[in-house]
């Protein structure tokens, strides 16, 4: 076929082939050419008469610069932005929890005995001893007037509250989510009971328990609302109780690592085998038994060990397994501390709020 009568159209398609066989859309001149139903001779030699078409000026060469997109800019920081920022937090985590071990919690002079209260699990629901936590709550609050009032009027003088965990069932979802068909209690009631609570008592510090974190939403809820900004910590809290005249070292957590059934305070009296911090209080809940002990150490440091155990009766899980289900004293342990004291005088134990109260109150007024 002469050049000639070859149009411009029909040279500048077989250039596009060509440039498709070098970009690997065809294997080779033969596919193109079946591809199009032409003889492989007939694309070569259009291809061919295209580039002296270029070469004598008559056609222009097709350009191979692929279009120009739009760029719209990175969506984010640059990425070492990115590991300063993330860098910075990290730091502030680790002063942040490096600040939540052995925080401290200051009373003033007047203040050298104070009572403190370690809240059993409430798991306030159908199950719990309401009758039990009310009765506890009226002592928290003065209802008989028998104590002097707080400062702000609203509790008995001297006495503060601590929380070790669960204070509500809030079944997770799955398969303990079925448990909420055999309670009458929904999540919204739940997080009333919890705020009713949170509001109830003279708290200064509140632990998380398994329970609480099996929907973080109950957790995140109860801190929303804490307006008297208690510390509130995932399962465990050690701080110090600080009075001019010393201080009391206390280690709470809902549970203490390891148990034993022969002695129900072996985790707690683990924590001053292997620890090196010898708190002067160790304090557990958990397992819904009621436990105390108090032992001098080699060094002469008087450690009193107690797990509370808690409000929740009938427990279904307990009793198929032939867990004891224990009486109701314990349920919460109060502690007469007083700090100027020597030995087991310096942590009184109560089982019995109202008896501990009423020797707090006898301690103070002397």
């Amino acid at each position: 076929m002469a050049a000639q009568s070859l149009d411009s159209d029909t040279l500048r398609e077989a250039l596009e082939i060509e440039q498709q066989i070098e970009q690997g859309v065809y294997k080779n001149l033969t596919e193109a050419a079946r591809e199009l139903g032409l003889a492989r001779s007939t694309l070569a030699h259009r291809i061919e008469t295209a580039h002296l078409q270029i070469h004598k000026g008559n056609m222009e060469e097709p350009s191979s610069e692929p279009p120009i997109l739009p760029e719209f800019g990175d969506k984010d920081i640059d990425v070492e932005e990115i590991i300063d920022h993330m860098q910075s937090r990290f730091q502030k985590r680790q002063a942040h929890e490096a600040a939540k071990k052995w925080f401290e919690i200051k009373f003033p002079k007047k203040d050298e005995v104070i009572g403190l209260v370690a809240m059993g699990d409430p798991h306030l629901g159908p199950s719990c001893d309401f009758s039990t936590l009310r009765s506890h709550i009226d002592i928290f609050q003065n209802k008989k007037k028998k104590y002097k009032f707080s400062k702000d009027g609203r509790f008995t003088d001297g006495l503060y509250c601590l929380q070790l965990g669960d204070v509500a069932d809030n079944w997770p979802w799955g398969r303990l989510a079925a448990l909420y068909a055999e309670e009458d209690i929904s999540r919204p009631t739940e997080r009333k009971l919890g705020k009713w609570l949170l509001e109830s008592c003279p708290w200064i510090v509140w632990l998380h328990g398994n329970h609480d974190m099996f929907h973080g939403e109950f957790t995140t809820y109860l801190e929303s609302i804490n307006c008297q900004k208690i510390p509130m910590m995932d399962w465990q809290a050690k701080f110090k109780l600080v009075f001019p005249s010393g201080e009391i070292r206390i280690d709470a957590k809902h549970e203490q690592k390891f148990s034993s059934q022969y002695n129900p305070v072996h985790g707690l009296k683990k924590t001053i085998l292997w620890g090196q911090e010898q708190p002067d209080l160790i304090l557990a809940g958990h397992r819904h038994i009621s436990a105390l002990a108090q032992e001098e150490l080699e060094n002469g440091k008087c450690v009193t060990m107690a797990r509370a155990r808690g409000y929740k009766w009938h427990d279904k899980f307990a009793l198929r397994y032939q867990f004891a289900e224990s009486s109701a004293w314990g349920s919460s342990w109060m502690f007469v501390i007083d700090v100027t004291a020597e030995g087991p005088m310096k942590i009184v134990p109560f089982g019995d709020i109202e008896e501990g109260a009423d020797y707090l109150a006898w301690k103070r007024s002397r």
